[in-house]
């Protein structure tokens, strides 16, 4: 019989051991792969916690991280938008709107105002050419001989015209007017439209009619200068502010001036005290040759003159037309001889008249 060596077994215990832990895991292998994989999803858990700032390898992380970084700026930005001690720059960023809108708005407003057209005749219309001791007399009725129910200053403002008017007696053109002092008809050859100083100067109907007049006189044509003259309210002339007014109208005097021979009385001479009477060619024409066609100095509304010993002024009732001053300055060595033209020019109904000539120079 053989028998077994007990020293020979303890030599394999080790693999027997082997043998039977191997055995018992192929048995259980259901219980431990759990146990062994938790581990490995929380090693995973760990690793998108330390890695996903350094290399993005964990999208749907990173992803829930981006947004929460993101998320702090808006409220940093809006905030201050509300709060204007905060931004400073931001406010005068959202103020700078309003002030290109108003200034638009401002644009039109004043145009109006400053526009030549409306300030023309804002005014209405004044008197004019009634002397400081005199009145305009409102009546009743377009009719010299009608009541009177109201009476005007020379040089009054604020008066309305209602509409054109008609022709009456001596065809003179009674307006119907409303007044301060009372409502009713004056004749219109006593008013004239308010022009202010700034439109009559800034307006280029003006500086052309100077420069028709210009032309007319030099070419002496009648035609030319009764197209500047209203043919009702006639054109006004003086040698001299203090002498006797002319007044030529109607019935084509001014076309038919430059070959009129009638002699008018221009009123007297200065020094002399002798009667001036005659024709406009013998008396008008000479001066307006001399001083108005060589005249090299213009200014608007504002008289220019020569040194002498009378008044330079214009004459009662004319200071309500606004005029342009044509001056002929003296030659060096002779001071005094000098000329100055002034030449009224009204607004009547929307259109510029010739409406006076006045004659400066020196007096004794």
């Amino acid at each position: 019989m053989r028998r077994f060596n007990h020293s020979s077994i303890g030599r394999f215990r080790p693999l027997i051991l082997l043998v039977f832990i191997g055995l018992l895991a192929a048995c259980g292998g259901g219980e431990e792969p759990p146990v062994l994989v938790i581990p490995t999803v929380a090693a995973t858990a760990a690793a998108p916690t330390l890695e996903p700032t350094a290399d993005g390898s964990l999208p749907t992380a990173a992803a829930t991280i981006l947004p929460t970084a993101t998320l702090p700026p808006p409220p940093t930005v809006a905030p201050p938008l509300p709060t204007s001690d905060g931004q400073a720059t931001v406010a005068p960023t959202a103020t700078p709107p309003p002030v290109p809108t108003a200034t638009p708005a401002t644009v039109p407003t004043a145009t109006p105002a400053a526009t030549v057209p409306p300030s023309t005749n804002t005014g209405g219309y004044r008197v004019a050419f009634v002397a400081a001791n005199d009145l305009l007399n409102v009546r009743r009725r377009p009719d010299a001989d009608a009541a009177v129910v109201a009476q005007l200053l020379p040089g009054a403002t604020g008066i309305q015209v209602i509409d054109q008017g008609q022709a009456a007696q001596g065809g003179s053109n009674w307006l119907p007017v409303t007044t301060s002092a009372g409502d009713g008809w004056v004749n219109g050859r006593f008013l004239t439209e308010d022009v202010s100083r700034e439109a009559f100067c800034a307006d280029p109907a003006v500086t052309e009619l100077l420069s028709r007049l210009q032309t007319a006189i030099a070419e002496q044509d009648g035609r030319a200068l009764d197209a500047l003259v209203h043919p009702d309210r006639g054109l006004r002339l003086r040698v001299s502010w203090w002498n006797e007014e002319v007044i030529i109208r109607g019935n084509n005097d001014v076309r038919q001036l430059f070959r009129d021979d009638e002699r008018y009385n221009w009123g007297m001479t200065d020094g002399s005290g002798e009667p001036l009477r005659g024709t406009f060619n013998d008396v008008m024409l000479p001066l307006l040759e001399r001083d108005l066609l060589a005249a090299t100095q213009y200014r608007c509304d504002e008289g220019l003159f020569g040194p002498t010993a009378g008044l330079t002024i214009l004459p009662e009732g004319y200071e309500a037309v606004r005029f342009f001053s044509a001056h002929r300055p003296a030659p060096a060595e002779q001071e005094l001889d000098w000329g100055t033209w002034l030449i009224g020019i009204e607004r009547w109904q929307g259109q510029y008249y010739l409406s006076y000539l006045v004659h400066y120079r020196w007096e004794i």
